[in-house]
């Protein structure tokens, strides 16, 4: 992102300064980039504090058999299998993961909101058809809350006590998922309107056409989709369940984890880096309606 104060003279001919204007130049899907070098950035620090305060320090009896470490999370117990997010769900881990995480969290708001506003920016232009603006209009604001609700992890942990709402009461686990359920159906309305975007700006991606560019981004979205939905069923089976049996076995919903993860932070680094080959930057100029004085 650069920086520059331009002045703009005087109107009607009189002494008094208008306002300069702050024009600022960001390249939108560089702010991708860094938001999801933010994630995996939050994931390494939540490892490396974990396997030091946490796990070395963790124990348990299953079956009538000592574990140890991460043989004992409340995921492991749960849903039958760990992933990344152990790293961060016991002290001191969450308290520490949760300063770094704000990296992730605003830039990936801020490119939401900038992207926004590109697309807004090609409707005015007769680049993208008005009628599917208004659309993304809609999708921002969902896509808004569900990703910011995703710092809800760090607030319902899975060791807290239940959350009493009246005469609701909601076990901590199922709280803390319901911020991975936003976060992961929000990256769907990303990639929702990347793939709509793609279409209309007939754009190709690295060595492929426009055609094959957008066929492969359908395909892209289909299985994000599905897997995101494989997902979704799978664990809100366990909670419904009163045995807490999915309806997806465990070690098959395990390769549905893997998959996801793959296709939801790690593709989109790609995504990113074209976006920035090909992208025109995004100029924003801030101006006072009057001098402040």
């Amino acid at each position: 992102m650069s920086y520059q104060a331009v002045p703009l003279g005087t109107a009607d001919g009189s002494k008094a300064p208008k306002p300069k204007p702050t024009i600022l130049t960001i390249q939108v899907e560089k702010l991708r980039l860094i938001a999801y070098f933010g994630f995996w950035g939050f994931v390494a620090f939540s490892v490396i504090v974990s396997k030091i305060t946490v796990f070395p320090y963790m124990s348990c009896v299953i079956d009538g058999v000592d574990k140890f470490g991460a043989e004992c999370t409340d995921l492991k117990r749960v849903f039958g299998f760990n992933n990344i997010c152990i790293n961060w769900d016991y002290a001191p881990s969450v308290q520490l993961t949760g300063m770094v995480y704000p990296i992730f969290e605003y830039s990936l708001l801020l490119y939401i909101l900038l992207d926004y506003c590109q697309i807004k920016n090609d409707m005015l232009n007769g680049i993208f058809p008005a009628e599917k603006a208004k659309l993304m209009k809609v999708l921002f604001w969902i896509k808004l809350v569900l990703v910011a609700w995703f710092r809800m992890i760090f607030i319902c942990k899975v060791t807290d006590g239940p959350i009493t709402i009246g005469a609701l009461e909601i076990p901590a686990v199922v709280a803390h998922t319901l911020g991975f359920w936003g976060l992961q159906w929000g990256l769907v309305l990303i990639a929702f309107e990347n793939v709509l975007y793609i279409t209309y700006r007939k754009q190709g991606m690295w060595c492929f056409s426009p055609e094959s560019t957008v066929k492969l981004a359908y395909l892209y979205l289909t299985l994000l989709a599905s897997l995101t939905a494989l997902k979704f069923i799978w664990s809100a089976s366990i909670f419904a369940s009163e045995t807490g049996t999915p309806i997806i076995p465990n070690a098959v919903a395990r390769y549905f984890d893997r998959g996801w993860m793959l296709l939801a932070a790690v593709c989109p680094i790609f995504f990113a880096l074209n976006g920035m080959k090909k992208d025109p930057p995004m100029v924003i100029t801030i101006v006072n309606a009057d001098v402040r004085k």
